[in-house]
């Protein structure tokens, strides 16, 4: 199977590739716009932590929202993304300070990220797939209100993919 198939599939497997890539590039953004604040614009080191954090963390939840899990954005999806992500942070906190005992502090981080990268993706996941933050009918949406979890139309996501590969492009 190439990239392309396994990117668009609708598998579970292709929605786990495209949240770890989504994921990949925010941390690259995150760092490039801290590199950008701290050694271009003049800004002190944490400001710009936390403003690269804020603008990547943007960036993550519009790719996360169109292209890893094919469904339109919301301000019920922002907020589910948000509270998914601050779980997340006092989890992978609590885990630093546990395992910082067991392994180091060096190493610490890294099994709590084991522990903190799956459950993130189940959390954002649980954002935007859940009825509860769905915000209502979109062209984007599956009209059959059977579905239990809204996303894209295929020939919208369709349409959608090939109009952002063609802009790529040029």
């Amino acid at each position: 199977m190439n990239l392309k198939k396994i990117i668009n599939s609708n598998s579970r497997f292709s929605e786990i590739i495209r949240f770890g890539l989504v994921g990949a590039l925010a941390t690259v953004l995150q760092y490039g716009f801290y590199v950008v604040f701290v050694h271009v614009v003049g800004v002190k080191a944490v400001p710009s932590s936390m403003i690269s954090y804020a603008l990547s963390f943007i960036v993550n939840f519009f790719l996360s929202s169109y292209f890893t899990f094919h469904t339109r954005p919301n301000a019920k999806k922002g907020l589910g993304f948000t509270l998914s992500h601050l779980f997340n942070m006092g989890l992978q906190t609590g885990l630093v300070a546990i395992f910082q005992q067991i392994v180091g502090m060096t190493l610490a981080l890294l099994p709590a990220m084991a522990i903190c990268i799956p459950v993130n993706y189940l959390l954002v996941r649980f954002a935007f797939t859940s009825k509860i933050f769905s915000g209502g009918a979109s062209k984007f949406q599956k009209t059959d209100s059977s579905e239990s979890s809204p996303s894209l139309k295929a020939e919208d996501r369709d349409s959608f993919i090939e109009n952002n590969q063609t802009q790529l492009k040029s």
